[in-house]
This record gives C-alpha cells, sequence and structure tokens, in this order.
C-alpha cells in the first residue's frame, strides 16, 4: 500500500488551493511516473471525486538538478487526475501534465519556434484546464526545434508535446513544491551524460516496437509524369539505398549492393513532376522504435530522462529511460519496472 493526499480540483479560475481535503491509502496499483504509453490505476481507502487531484506519495526520493549548480533532494510525489472511480473505488488516474493540455488545439504556425517556446504555447496557464506555475528544466536543453510536419492548420496538445518529447528525449511530470506546481523536465545532472547498462533475463525484460511515423510498404516507384497533358509511355524509376537516399535508376552506377533487396513496387501519376520528398514519402518504410520493459536494477538505479547506452541480448540500444512504473504485488510489496524508449530525432 502506498499513502496519498486527495486535493478538490486545480481549476485555474479559482485562487491556488493546495490544502489537503483528505488522506488514504492505494492499493493493487499500477503507476506510471509519465504516462508515456500507460494510464495508471489504484483501489483508494476513500472516495473520490472525477477531476479530484491525487498526489500518490512513493515513500522515495530523488535528486534534481535545478540550476547550472544547484542539486535539490524531493520525495517522489506522484500527480495524477481522476478520470473514473468504479464502485469498488478503483480510480482510473491520468498523469497531471496530460490531464492539463487535454482538449488543447493549436495553430500550426507557432511550431516554429524553439521546444521551449512551443512547450510554454501549449501549457500557457490561460488556455490549460489545470493549475500550471511553470517548468523545473535546463532551457538550454529545450532550444531546439522540431520538425512537426504538419499538413493540417491546428492540432491537438497532446499530439504536438508526445512528438516533441519524442525528439528530445524526455518526459514530463508534475509536482508539487512550495505550492506550486511545476512541470519537471530536467535531470540528476544539469547537461545530461549518457549512462552505459547492461540488462539480462533477471530483470525479466520484454521488447516490442512501435512505429512512430506510418510512410510505406514499398521501395520502389514507377513515376509517370504527365508531359504536354499526357503521360509517357516509360516511367521514371526511382528506389532508396541503404543511407536513405532517393536514387534516380537512370542515373545509377553501383552494384547494386547498397539497394533494397527485392523491388516492391509503387507506381503514381504526376501532373508535375514530384519533389524528392514527395518520393521519400512514398518509397520509405515505417519508422519503428524499440521500447524494452525491465526490472529496476537496486545496484545502478536509473530514473526517468536518464539517457542511456543500453545493450540487451548483444545488441546496443540508445535512447532513455521513458517511464517508470510502480506495482503493487503479491503481499503488498512495491515492486518498479522502467520503459527505455530507442531513438529520438527520427
Amino acid at each position: 500500500m502506498l499513502e496519498f493526499n486527495l486535493y478538490n480540483n486545480f481549476n485555474p479560475n479559482k485562487p491556488s488551493d493546495f490544502t489537503v481535503k483528505a488522506r488514504g491509502v492505494a492499493m493493487n496499483y499500477e503507476l506510471w511516473q509519465t504516462g508515456y504509453k500507460y494510464t495508471s490505476t489504484a483501489t483508494l481507502s476513500i472516495k473520490a471525486e472525477i477531476g479530484d487531484v491525487v498526489e500518490i506519495l512513493i515513500d522515495d526520493s530523488y535528486t534534481l538538478s535545478t540550476a547550472a549548480i544547484k542539486v535539490e533532494k524531493f520525495d517522489l510525489n506522484l500527480l495524477y487526475i481522476v478520470t473514473d472511480i468504479d464502485d469498488s473505488n478503483k480510480a482510473t488516474l491520468k498523469n497531471y501534465f496530460w490531464a492539463a493540455i487535454d482538449g488543447v488545439e493549436v495553430p500550426i504556425s507557432i511550431l516554429n519556434g524553439s521546444s521551449l517556446s512551443v512547450l510554454n504555447t501549449i501549457t500557457n496557464p490561460k488556455i490549460v484546464s489545470l493549475v500550471n506555475n511553470g517548468l523545473i528544466a535546463n532551457n538550454n536543453e529545450l532550444a531546439q526545434q522540431v520538425k512537426y510536419n504538419r499538413k493540417s492548420d491546428t492540432d491537438t496538445a497532446e499530439k504536438i508535446a508526445q512528438d516533441m518529447f519524442r525528439v528530445i528525449k524526455r518526459q514530463p511530470f508534475v509536482v508539487i513544491i512550495n505550492n506550486e506546481i511545476k512541470t519537471v523536465l530536467a535531470s540528476r545532472t544539469w547537461d545530461r551524460q549518457t549512462i552505459s547498462t547492461m540488462i539480462s533475463g533477471v530483470q525479466n525484460p520484454s521488447i516490442e516496437f512501435e512505429t512512430i511515423i506510418q510512410r510505406s510498404n514499398y521501395n520502389f516507384l514507377n513515376a509517370y509524369v504527365k508531359t504536354n497533358d499526357a503521360y509517357p509511355s516509360q516511367p521514371l524509376t526511382y528506389t532508396i539505398d541503404d543511407r536513405n537516399n532517393v536514387i534516380n535508376i537512370a542515373d545509377y552506377t553501383g552494384n547494386g549492393s547498397d539497394l533494397p533487396y527485392q523491388r516492391l513496387i509503387k507506381t503514381s501519376f504526376f501532373d508535375e513532376q514530384p519533389t524528392t520528398a514527395e518520393i521519400k514519402a512514398l518509397i520509405t518504410k515505417d519508422t519503428t522504435v524499440a521500447n524494452i520493459f525491465f526490472n529496476q536494477n537496486e545496484l545502478m538505479p536509473l530514473i526517468v530522462n536518464d539517457l542511456v547506452n543500453l545493450y540487451y541480448e548483444g545488441q546496443l540500444y540508445q535512447g532513455y529511460i521513458a517511464d517508470r512504473a510502480f506495482f503493487e504485488s503479491d503481499g503488498g510489496l512495491r515492486n518498479e519496472r522502467l520503459l527505455f524508449i530507442e531513438g529520438g530525432n527520427k
């Protein structure tokens, strides 16, 4: 069991009130620190309402670099919003950050700035549903500009944030510090250093692959480009080499060793010569990344947003710790499991 504090909804329309209205214990819990992929659940010992804020007290601490030469120690308390609760008091808990930006939609014109400017826009206290008092982050590490590849005029804050955090290799979690609601994107050191580690069967690893960009099942394009209002009898032909470059077959002089093992043909008709980007979109494979789950190693514990070189089954995966989960096992013992996400700027 874990203790928790229960609060009324942190509504931005009202003066901030972080007074605990009740305390209880959480049982049969599955708690994800960032909520990158999964929703958290717990059975609460007291009645809670949809919209209430639940602060789970993990009975653990962590160090956080809050400035270039300042490292502080905090209690690890996780903040959620109750989104559903049944008659047995089993609550569905949404991580506070994602609950705050739920329903927010913005014009894609805001995406031209740095990650920091985009994040400040989509978490503007005037447009989100929950109190937000800013970031704990190294702003220099949020200077990166992400390519979002949007075709519509608007998009949801949730989708924008998901793409941004994937590229900058960070996931947010929210804490109450000095009666303020802070979104944490900082790490154990001000400038993150990559940690190298190996996992084995002892940590009960499992791996799955996530498609983050859906493109095509093809690798060879026959492109008929209209000339004088008619299509030619022969197409222009393109493929993709091992370095993901578009190759015009008519200009290719290699021996084929850097080209796909077999042709998977896509035929398209164009009114104008397609751009390289248009060709690549038609014949580039989906982008997939590895998601690796494994138990925490108490001798070398990892935390959320650690950059990691992870060796697993003889292969190196480069990425970061995107989430940390706490489970209650038989006998009431607390178990920890980590979620490593490969990649970033793909």
